[in-house]
């Protein structure tokens, strides 16, 4: 590579790539504060420092960051639940990886407007979700499933009534309509799952759980 060709030590693609994650967390954090109403071409360029020739360069349209950005939150979302330590006991497992979910939410309430929010009330995040099964609750019922014989039509509609119960009560939880304390709303959460899936008794580990 000749060194006409690079400039600070990037090259045309590393540059690009940069502009990319800076437009990325720009409408991210727009995203999160606005809804999809505040993710404008100009306000995303505006947010990262860009001028509005690279907001074409990494995107064709507004509809295209708003998708890109819900992956990027899943992504960041399914790192958190990749690095929790799950006990055996599959109720004490649950409910570590849904109070996992919960501090993701609650360390910056932006993610649970990306993820749970807008897709209740933006046409385009409403469909992407529909094609891709929120993230967070695929990674529940597969943990819980794990070994079972549930045939795919059975996943299906358990996966569309925990995408509906969970992302209500996480939603109600940061509006303030459900003020529990974080166990209590961990406890919730793990109770709805075993009663979707039919899988557990109510009250195996539930209470050991919180103090061990």
């Amino acid at each position: 590579m000749s060194s006409a060709r690079l400039w600070r030590g990037q090259t045309l693609a590393d540059r690009s790539t940069d502009r990319r994650e800076q437009l990325l967390a720009a409408a991210e954090r727009l995203l999160g504060a606005g809804g999809t109403s505040a993710v404008t071409m100009r306000a995303v360029v505006r947010e990262a420092g860009l001028s509005p020739r690279y907001f074409y360069e990494s995107f064709s349209s507004t509809e295209e960051v708003v998708t890109a950005v819900y992956d990027r939150v899943t992504a960041q979302l399914l790192d958190r639940i990749a690095a929790v330590d799950r006990p055996a006991d599959p109720r004490r497992s649950a409910r570590a990886l849904l109070d996992a979910i919960r501090g993701f939410f609650a360390d910056d309430p932006g993610r649970a407007r990306i993820l749970l929010r807008e897709p209740l009330a933006d046409d385009v995040l409403r469909a992407h979700r529909a094609a891709t099964v929120p993230a967070f609750v695929e990674a529940v019922l597969a943990m819980v499933a794990e070994g079972s014989s549930y045939t795919p039509e059975r996943l299906a509609v358990m996966s569309s009534a925990l995408t509906g119960a969970l992302v209500a009560l996480y939603v109600d939880h940061i509006d303030g309509r459900l003020a529990l304390p974080p166990d209590e709303l961990a406890d919730a959460a793990v109770d709805l799952v075993f009663a979707v899936t039919g899988m557990g008794g109510p009250d195996t580990g539930r209470r050991g759980a919180r103090h061990d």
